[in-house]
């Protein structure tokens, strides 16, 4: 069965999100998972040549500018930027928010960074107005998501299969929307049912999934939003040798970690309004420890 069989597939058309099926939005939201367009003219390859050479070593001090990340930890960064090598899955990875993005990354990587949060961005605007939370509500109840002030994340991914480990453990995503590029299978998520189902890339596509915020702002609304439980399987060591590793990148977004900012996540109520459900910060933290550890996953 093709991958767009099981799961939908949108462009987005000025500020709207258009699925080539006619329920294919419903579809989408209940799923979790969707495949959305590359937008004309966002060039993939700094981010590709990123993900392929970050945790690769400067050769001789050479100063290409894609290698060499494993330098950079989160006590010159901040909390949960920077390289991090997993013991307990075959990945290592590279985190960097938006206001760091000038300061490590190539100058191609900070302007295809900037088109793939402007593509998140306008998946969630467009979502947004096919749900039954007012407009005045949106900056508050997505915890500044929208603006400058939210935490914008590129993300990158390079699974070892010489590690005999899980490729990436079971998890929901934190935030609102994420939009990853994938060139390998491997990915799969849970629908409810026990079974894992794959979500296999489409080139030309990016692959969009939505996260806990907003599946907890949504849940009592009359067209919740599933935040899914996903994750990469084992990378077999014969492929080491045959193919390059598999590698992702993904563009985050979560609400802003300022406190003063926004104060929590909250869950919207048709009759009553916003309510405060818990801290961003905190629930970040927790998500990310059951993530990362080898006896948890990353739910909630």
């Amino acid at each position: 069965m093709d991958a767009t069989d099981n799961w939908q597939l949108a462009q987005l058309q000025g500020e709207d999100l258009v699925f080539t099926t006619t329920d294919g939005l419903a579809r989408a939201l209940t799923d979790g998972f969707f495949y959305v367009q590359q937008p004309t003219g966002l060039d993939l390859a700094a981010g590709d040549r990123f993900a392929q050479s970050f945790y690769r070593p400067l050769e001789g001090g050479a100063g290409d500018p894609y290698r060499g990340y494993q330098q950079w930890t989160s006590d010159q960064l901040g909390p949960h930027q920077g390289y991090f090598s997993r013991d307990a899955d075959q990945t290592e990875q590279f985190f960097l928010e938006s206001a760091n993005w000038k300061r490590a990354y190539p100058t191609a990587l900070v302007e295809q960074a900037h088109g793939m949060r402007d593509l998140a961005l306008r998946i969630e605007r467009a979502v947004l107005t096919h749900l039954d939370i007012p407009r005045e509500l949106w900056t508050e109840a997505t915890g500044h998501s929208l603006t400058p002030e939210g935490t914008h994340t590129l993300t990158f991914n390079h699974f070892r299969p010489e590690i005999a480990a899980r490729g990436l453990n079971i998890h929901k995503d934190s935030g609102w929307v994420t939009v990853l590029r994938s060139t390998e299978p491997g990915l799969e998520v849970d629908r409810g049912d026990g079974d894992w189902v794959p979500i296999n890339p489409i080139p030309g596509t990016f692959i969009v999934n939505f996260g806990c915020a907003m599946e907890i702002l949504t849940r009592e609304t009359k067209t919740p939003v599933a935040a899914v439980a996903h994750r990469v399987v084992q990378q077999p060591s014969e492929q080491h040798a045959a193919k390059p590793d598999r590698f992702s990148y993904a563009l985050f977004v979560d609400s802003s970690l300022d406190k003063s900012v926004c104060p929590g996540l909250f869950t919207y109520k048709p009759n009553s309004g916003l309510h405060l459900e818990k801290s961003v910060d905190g629930f970040l933290d927790q998500i990310l420890d059951n993530t990362y550890r080898r006896d948890t996953a990353g739910l909630y």
